[in-house]
């Protein structure tokens, strides 16, 4: 990592990057001086300036009535960094008190179903994430699952839930969330679903040829498909996992 990519780490964009570095190197100068050596709009270099001048990162004096920026050394950009440390803490500190006073807004309202879509292999690790840090963040304890397992998603790959994520249902199981299972059996002759308490045998499901994941966790409904390219769809919505957690409930399985 060099200079430019620490500061723009900081929330400051690259030019300002290149104008406080090249302030240091001059040393005192003002803003026209910068605006030279940088090749940048002196009016924009001077805004510039101001702006770090407001953050404590820069300082100013006077010679001849004209304004002259300088960095007197590098602890002063190392004291600005820890105030942007602990304003972050206190952010994050602060958190619970904002999210419970929005909170209360929230039946005041209608409520709009959030939709959130994502497709390519990076994104189906994260899908588990999403279920599994859910049930932790709202304390679920059950969890509803329906799954295909379809002979051609059999015959045409070995690839499984657990190359996506293993040990996701085993992870759970610490947790002591129950997985409410529900698997659709469909080959050439038979079509079955059935219930299932097994663990092991959820993550050695099929995951190709349209194959279908479909999780229920409490107000959210996952609906996950295996294609080549394969895709999530994530519903944020109370209306529509109730109607579906309704469904499961009157399901009729196979034993």
């Amino acid at each position: 990592m060099n200079f430019h990519e620490y500061f723009q780490q900081l929330w400051f964009k690259d030019k300002e990057s290149e104008i406080f570095l090249a302030l240091y190197k001059l040393w005192t100068k003002p803003a026209s001086t910068i605006a030279k050596y940088v090749n940048l709009e002196r009016t924009y270099v001077y805004k510039v300036l101001i702006n770090m001048v407001n953050k404590w990162i820069v300082l100013t004096s006077e010679k001849n009535w004209i304004k002259q920026f300088f960095i007197p050394d590098l602890s002063i950009l190392k004291n600005y960094i820890s105030n942007q440390k602990e304003k972050i803490n206190n952010i994050e500190k602060n958190y619970p008190i904002i999210e419970n006073e929005l909170l209360q807004y929230s039946n005041k309202i209608s409520y709009i179903p959030k939709i959130t879509l994502y497709d390519w292999f990076e994104w189906i690790r994260n899908l588990y994430n999403d279920i599994y840090e859910t049930t932790q963040k709202k304390w679920y304890f059950i969890i509803k699952f329906f799954a295909t397992n379809t002979f051609s998603s059999q015959q045409l790959t070995n690839n499984t839930i657990k190359d996506y994520y293993e040990n996701f249902f085993q992870k759970l199981q610490k947790k002591k969330i129950f997985v409410d299972a529900y698997i659709w059996n469909w080959d050439l002759i038979l079509e079955q679903i059935y219930k299932t308490n097994s663990i092991n045998s959820l993550e050695n499901l099929p995951t190709w040829n349209s194959s279908l994941n479909l999780f229920i966790v409490w107000d959210c409904v996952y609906i996950l498909i295996f294609k080549e390219i394969p895709f999530w769809i994530k519903f944020d919505s109370e209306d529509f996992a109730w109607v579906m957690h309704f469904i499961f409930e009157h399901l009729r399985t196979e034993n």
